[in-house]
């Protein structure tokens, strides 16, 4: 057993590195890294940015046993070839001080009425479709007593 151990222990031992040794032979060229473009005609990664506004007064309300507003605008940009070839959508919610917040967007709200204090969530999303983009409210028991109101959204494409 004694000897098993010093070999192992005078094994393991190393000394000063010595220098570099010189550069081997240039391998084969691998596979290209991603650079944002896919080297397909000479057509790269595209990102297009594009601007909704939906006024307090033209949000639809799809009234039924889970009402919801909502409001669809046409957007030809938007094509099944984008979207089939791994298009992602990305919206966002513009306020006036500038600031952005990515839909999905729940925020609290209270509302005072005959009855009282009504507090809620107010539910922001989106829908797309080749050709059409929705912007859906949605409040918590799907209380649609106060219609949204203004609301700006920037919505951005990319794709190859």
């Amino acid at each position: 057993m004694l000897p098993l151990l010093a070999a192992l222990f005078f094994g393991s031992c190393r000394g000063d590195e010595g220098p570099m040794g010189p550069e081997g032979p240039m391998g084969p060229q691998g596979e290209p890294g991603y650079d944002g473009r896919d080297g397909i005609d000479g057509e790269g990664f595209k990102s297009l940015k594009y601007t909704f506004k939906v006024e307090a007064n033209d949000w639809k309300l799809v009234d039924g046993d889970e009402a919801y507003y909502e409001y669809e605008f046409p957007f030809v940009e938007l094509t099944s070839t984008v979207i089939d070839n791994g298009g992602q959508v990305t919206a966002y919610r513009i306020y006036d001080d500038g600031y952005h917040d990515a839909l999905p967007l729940t925020r609290y709200h209270k509302d005072t009425n005959e009855n009282g204090d009504i507090f809620y969530e107010e539910h922001v999303d989106f829908g797309f479709a080749p050709g059409s983009i929705k912007f859906f409210v949605t409040n918590s028991d799907f209380y649609v007593e106060n219609r949204p109101e203004t609301m700006e959204f920037k919505v951005v494409v990319q794709y190859y």
